[in-house]
């Protein structure tokens, strides 16, 4: 029988493990949601966020310093669940936090799960800004494994694109026995003075396969 996974974020302590406190996390539908790094974009909107809205929210390029963009959304079209809202704001995102975006398995699998990123659902390329344009170790996609401990303080990660630069969710431990929740923290950081404005969608995958 196959392995499903839940992929969840919480939203309301991320010093909580989803075992411990299920109702902290919401589910994310694969399907229909999605997450939105933004600056200033209100959480708990009564409204999916406009085109213009995003962009008149969107972080500011700083010519100085690298730029961590400040939040991180969950766009809940299943908002009845958690009340009248379609927008919650994910706690702990880029902070020293463990409990942050889940990965609940509900079995065994055959192989690590590992989180990647890609420019479309096709899995072919990643080369868009955000991603490094086509050069992995640029990409200002950050992620981490926070299954066994915390990222730490101002925490690098791993900077994520393609089939070459993953995030091993079992902290490299390798496949699963049985079901488990594993965790990690990601965040967008936006180099110094980076030439190209931009406003664009990537793909966030877990791949895993199951006996």
């Amino acid at each position: 029988m196959a392995t499903l996974l839940k992929f969840l974020v919480n939203i309301v302590d991320a010093d909580v493990n989803y075992a411990t406190t299920p109702a902290d996390y919401g589910e994310v539908d694969l399907t229909n949601d999605y997450l939105i790094w933004s600056k200033t974009l209100a959480d708990l909107m009564t409204h999916e966020p406009t085109s213009s809205e995003l962009n008149e929210n969107a972080e500011i390029i700083d010519p100085a310093v690298a730029v961590t963009v400040s939040k991180c959304l969950w766009m809940n079209y299943s908002h009845e669940i958690f009340g009248p809202y379609y927008t919650h704001l994910v706690k702990g995102m880029g902070e020293n936090k463990k409990f942050v975006y889940c990965f609940s398995f509900d079995g065994a699998t055959a192989t690590e799960p590992q989180l990647e990123a890609w420019d479309t659902s096709a899995h072919a390329t990643a080369v868009k800004n955000v991603l490094g344009l086509g050069t992995p170790a640029n990409s200002m996609m950050k992620g981490v494994c926070t299954t066994t401990t915390l990222p730490g303080a101002n925490w690098a990660g791993t900077s994520l694109a393609g089939a070459s630069n993953v995030v091993l969710l079992n902290d490299g431990s390798g496949a699963l026995s049985g079901a488990k929740d594993l965790y990690a923290n990601m965040k967008i950081k936006i180099p110094a003075n980076y030439s190209t404005p931009a406003a664009e969608t990537f793909v966030l995958t877990c791949r895993y396969t199951y006996v």
